[in-house]
């Protein structure tokens, strides 16, 4: 059976994707996973084809978080050609391919928000320790990740070491010790400058141009810190006001996206857009709670934008 949309996947399925593919053909609408370590790119026609499925394309296909962060060591740009090969055989991917390269690329994405007036963190490529040094001399509280990370791995936040002289480097030496070795497996990294916070951080997902849900993650650590391991983060509902919102959807708009989840932080002059993720990775927890914003819920939310892509490309087709 042919299907006129892919939820393009990888590893494992989980309940967001099984519960999107059933309400979706539940409309009518045939759908289904297509693990993206299936695909094979070819040439007559473009596109990508699955052998176990044969050379048939989908109308539309969505692009899940595990696509853009299970990828080997190498395989990114390789990730994103594909994703272009498969929009231009004539796929509609939700999130478009240009833009989804854009905004995992923390540099590129903080720089397209801060040219459309969006407020980010100041924000640099640095190379070597030297580049940090300068970040922390410059900014004093710096936080370094990798450039296309996710999920907090590999971030690390810097003060100045309070024992390094005058003209010395504001690194201490277990802070040389593990950028020295980060450096070795990404080559390049993204410092920003810390934004003083009141210990948590707000999400928000964006689904089209509704904000579907907006939600606190507060710290439960001794320091305050939102990324621990040991001391989960608690939830709180937060209010959506007419600032905020205005705030999301430019942000989504100014990266060309169609579904986002968008990471805020309460800053000394208010709000900052700390990152902006072109997926909505997992919902299962906020669906139909008090954390939900829409009428019937995420998953319909998503079924909608997605249903209403599928009718612009043509008739169903089983």
């Amino acid at each position: 059976m042919k299907s006129s949309v892919w939820l393009l996947d990888r590893v494992q399925s989980d309940w967001e994707v099984d519960t999107l593919s059933k309400a979706l053909n539940d409309r009518g609408i045939a759908a289904r996973r297509v693990d993206w370590a299936t695909l094979r790119p070819m040439c007559d026609p473009v596109g990508l084809y699955a052998p176990d499925h044969g050379f048939d394309k989908p109308l539309v296909a969505l692009v899940t978080a595990r696509v853009l962060t299970r990828h080997a060591e190498g395989e990114l740009a390789l990730l994103y050609d594909w994703l272009d090969t498969l929009e231009r055989s004539g796929v509609r991917l939700i999130n478009r391919a240009l833009p989804l390269r854009r905004t995992q690329n923390k540099i590129v994405q903080a720089s397209l928000l801060g040219a459309a007036g969006i407020p980010v963190p100041r924000t640099r490529a640095v190379k070597n320790l030297e580049d940090v040094a300068q970040c922390l001399r410059d900014w004093g509280d710096v936080i370094v990740k990798p450039i296309t990370g996710h999920a907090s791995i590999d971030v690390i936040r810097l003060l100045p070491s309070p024992s390094a002289s005058a003209g010395d480097s504001p690194l201490g030496l277990r802070e040389d010790i593990i950028l020295w070795n980060w450096f070795q497996r990404h080559s390049l990294l993204c410092a920003q400058r810390f934004i003083e916070n009141p210990g948590r951080d707000l999400r928000a997902v964006i689904i089209g141009t509704e904000v579907a849900s907006c939600h606190y993650h507060i710290s439960t650590a001794p320091d305050g810190s939102v990324r621990s391991l040991l001391h989960p983060l608690r939830w709180e509902k937060a209010e959506l006001t007419s600032e905020l919102e205005s705030l999301l959807l430019r942000s989504v708009a100014a990266l060309e996206l169609e579904l986002a989840t968008v990471d805020v932080l309460e800053g000394p002059d208010g709000y900052v857009i700390i990152e902006v993720n072109p997926t909505v990775s997992r919902w299962e927890p906020i669906e139909r709670t008090s954390f939900d914003l829409t009428a019937r819920g995420i998953t319909a939310a998503q079924t909608d934008l997605i249903a209403g892509l599928v009718r612009e490309r043509g008739p169903e087709s089983k």
